[in-house]
């Protein structure tokens, strides 16, 4: 799963990268977790989207800022990457704001164990840089939302990748080259 400017998921099933009717799959960021959240740019309300993406978290630290709320993260410089320094650093409305994140990836992500019983849950992005309070607000929704079996030694780790995901990317792109499905897709569209 990797937070960025949205939420997605990869999904890699039997050494091969799973591809959805449309190509499309992973759309984990689409799933709604508060019914009463926010409207999501796909136009429907309170998508994971709108809690967990960059300038999601960006703007509730903002707000949360205008509103009074004291912390190490200047308004002025308000990034993804001051929020989770901040939170490394123990402030508090970094740290509630990257928890209540975490709770909410948390969900999602059992949501999905549920349905794929995986091997590894991996997560990428920028706001991993906090993963001292991110994981354990994961896990916490993971251990109480999936089921037993399936998250049973099952580990949940950051990407070791950083910003070099879009390696997965080419590769596939590299893949449906050399197996021809590349051509014919773009013959058929």
């Amino acid at each position: 799963m990797r937070v960025h400017r949205g939420t997605g998921a990869g999904i890699i099933s039997n050494g091969r990268i799973f591809i959805g009717r449309n190509g499309n799959v992973g759309e984990i960021g689409h799933i709604q977790v508060e019914p009463l959240g926010e409207r999501c740019h796909c136009g429907n309300f309170g998508c994971l989207e709108t809690i967990a993406a960059n300038a999601a978290i960006e703007q509730r630290v903002l707000n949360l800022l205008k509103q009074g709320y004291q912390s190490r993260v200047p308004a002025d410089d308000c990034t993804i990457k001051t929020i989770c320094k901040a939170a490394n650093k123990g402030d508090s409305l970094a740290s509630e704001v990257i928890e209540h994140v975490g709770r909410h990836l948390g969900k999602t992500i059992a949501i999905a164990i549920n349905l794929f019983n995986p091997q590894k849950i991996v997560i990428a992005g920028e706001i991993i840089e906090a993963d001292k309070v991110l994981l354990p607000a994961i896990e916490s929704c993971i251990n109480t939302q999936a089921l037993k079996a399936f998250r049973k030694n099952l580990p949940v780790v950051r990407s070791t990748l950083d910003h070099r995901s879009a390696i997965g990317a080419f590769a596939l792109v590299k893949r449906a080259m050399l197996n021809g499905t590349l051509l014919q897709h773009l013959l058929e569209s």
